[in-house]
Formats: C-alpha cells, sequence, structure tokens
C-alpha cells in the first residue's frame, strides 16, 4: 500500500514539473528595469508592472532592481543584442547621454535606445538649516554637504548644479551619505547642507521640516534656464506652504523620469504597452501620487532622443502627436 501510494506522488510530482513548461509557454516573460527599491521610482516600476500583468495576460512583466542609470543601459542593451525585449525607468537627461554618448556613456553611445512615455518628474532640494546664512549655491564654498550616494542622480545632478552656479568639486567638501544621514547630519550640525532628491512632495523633506527647522536653498533662474536650453533638466517651483516652514515659492531643479526600451522590441508589442498603461492608469495612479503626472498632456515631457514606433503610433491615435 505505501508502494503504491509513494508511487502515486512520484507520478503526481512528475506531472506537475512536465505540465509546468506548458502552461508557462504562451506567456511571455519580460523584465523592468528600475532604480533600487524602496525609492519612488521603483513604487512606480511596480505599479507599471501590475498594471500591464493584470490586463496582459500574455505577458508577465518582472521588475528587476539595479543599482542605477549606467547598469539599466547597459542590460537594455545587452537584451538587444540578444534579441529580447526589455522595459527601464531612468531619467530622461540620462537617457539623452546614453542616447547619444555623453558624460558617464562617454564613448559608448546608444543610438538604439529609445523612449517609450514621461512617467514622472523629480526634483532635488538643496537642505539648509533655517538659520543657515547659506543663502545661495555660491555660498556652499568650504561648506560640508551631503551629496547622496556615489554616481547617483541626484549626486550627478548636485555636482552639477554647484559648477553652474561657480562651485568646483575642490572648492566644499562632500559627503556621500543616504538621506537619513543627510538628514541626521543637517539636525546634529555634522554637515552644513545637504541634497535630497524624490518627486513632489518628497518624504525624506517633509519627515526633516516637521521635526527641525529648515528651508531650501533656490537655484539662480538665469543659470538654470540656460542650463535647460541645452539639456532637457526642468525648472520646477516648491510653492509656499508646501511644507512646514516654506513660507515663499522656491525655484529649483529637476528632471523627467521616463519609460525606455530599446529600437529591436516590435511595433505591436510597445504600443499594446503602452495603450495597456494609458487606457488604465486609473489603476495605476493609485500606486503614488508622482503616478498622477503621467498624462496624455504630459506624455512627451523631457523626452530628447528617438520615439519607439510603437509609442508613436499610440500617441498620434490620441492626439498626443499630430499626424
Amino acid at each position: 500500500m505505501k508502494s503504491l501510494i509513494l508511487m502515486i506522488s512520484v507520478l503526481i510530482f512528475l506531472t506537475l514539473i512536465i505540465n509546468q513548461p506548458v502552461m508557462a509557454a504562451g506567456k511571455k516573460m519580460i523584465p523592468l528595469y528600475t532604480p533600487p527599491s524602496g525609492g519612488t521610482a521603483y513604487i512606480l516600476g511596480a505599479g507599471l508592472a501590475s498594471v500591464t500583468n493584470k490586463y496582459m495576460p500574455d505577458f508577465e512583466i518582472v521588475v528587476e532592481a539595479t543599482t542605477g542609470t549606467l547598469e539599466m543601459v547597459r542590460r537594455l542593451m545587452e537584451r538587444e543584442r540578444m534579441k529580447r525585449e526589455a522595459f527601464a525607468t531612468f531619467g530622461t537627461v540620462e537617457g539623452d547621454d546614453a542616447f547619444k554618448g555623453l558624460r558617464e556613456h562617454s564613448g559608448k553611445a546608444c543610438p538604439s535606445l529609445r523612449a517609450v512615455s514621461f512617467q514622472t518628474s523629480y526634483v532635488i532640494y538643496l537642505t539648509v538649516p533655517a538659520n543657515s546664512p547659506i543663502k545661495s549655491y555660491a555660498d556652499i564654498k568650504g561648506k560640508r554637504v551631503g551629496m547622496s550616494g556615489a554616481g547617483s542622480s541626484v549626486a550627478v545632478l548636485g555636482f552639477f548644479l554647484l559648477e553652474a552656479h561657480g562651485v568646483k568639486k575642490e572648492d566644499f567638501k562632500p559627503y556621500f551619505y543616504t538621506y537619513k544621514e543627510t538628514m541626521e547630519g543637517i539636525k546634529d550640525g555634522g554637515i552644513d547642507a545637504g541634497f535630497l532628491g524624490g518627486s513632489y512632495p518628497m518624504a525624506s523633506y517633509t519627515e526633516l521640516s516637521l521635526t527641525h527647522n529648515v528651508r531650501i536653498v533656490p537655484v539662480d533662474r538665469s543659470i538654470v534656464e540656460k542650463v535647460i536650453s541645452e539639456r532637457p533638466y526642468l525648472l520646477e517651483v516648491v510653492k509656499a506652504k508646501s511644507y512646514k516652514g516654506l513660507e515663499q515659492d522656491t525655484p529649483v531643479m529637476g528632471w523627467a523620469g521616463g519609460i525606455f526600451t530599446h529600437a529591436s522590441v516590435s511595433t505591436d508589442l510597445v504600443y499594446k504597452f503602452i495603450k495597456n498603461l494609458y487606457e488604465h492608469r486609473e489603476d495605476y495612479y493609485q500606486v503614488h501620487v508622482a503616478a498622477k503626472e503621467m498624462t496624455p498632456e504630459t506624455a512627451l515631457k523631457g523626452i530628447s532622443i528617438t520615439l519607439h514606433p510603437g509609442a508613436e503610433k499610440y500617441f498620434k491615435e490620441i492626439g498626443v502627436i499630430k499626424k
């Protein structure tokens, strides 16, 4: 009797193993590369995957967190060489650099990188104690500054912004802190200023402003306007009263986050993917308040590289791109 039961169990187990590939054979697994887990970008990526998987049963979007844009671009290009589909979410400025082979991507241009859609926008706050003598970016000379993680979008943009305001790397002391470490440093005086980044409302700045008197150092509008005329950065304004202690409108630098793929992904797949996302965007909006920035009106915000034909087809259909 025991031998019979054992035989039946083995047969059932083997049947499940044999049938598993058959059951999954009709579903296409597609990776979606995102920045590290925990941040807004990762949460939005997970929401994007959820909406796709819910309404497109033939596809399975699998979120894969990475170390950042350099890795995401590299993985996209690897998938292209393998003739496999893939998507990624990162800043449109970094997409522009990768496409043209600029800055961190110098000598490694990726002309087959394709944009799919704007996703949300991010901002960077140079944060100081409310009673700090630092009134402008130029005042950072000789100061101790939390820059965020080394090589992160916030650190890269922070250095870029300071240089644009006449402050070179050797003019101040950078600390590659996490947001938590930057917040603690501002509270206890361990640093004089720190960069915080994210979507509005920024969780890290909100938390800090509720426990400590801080303010946001404004960017110089004339400098930023020149910068954005050359590169797809954004000039944003943090409205007065948006945070505790913020008494006046404050101009800051920002950047658009986008959805990307590569040129070898089929027009039909990208068309279905982006059509589904926009038609079910109310579901997507439930993921995070920042998701609500993605609308037909903002679909091409910050995008400066070639649009994938599948996305172009859909945006023409809904009137975003005039035929």
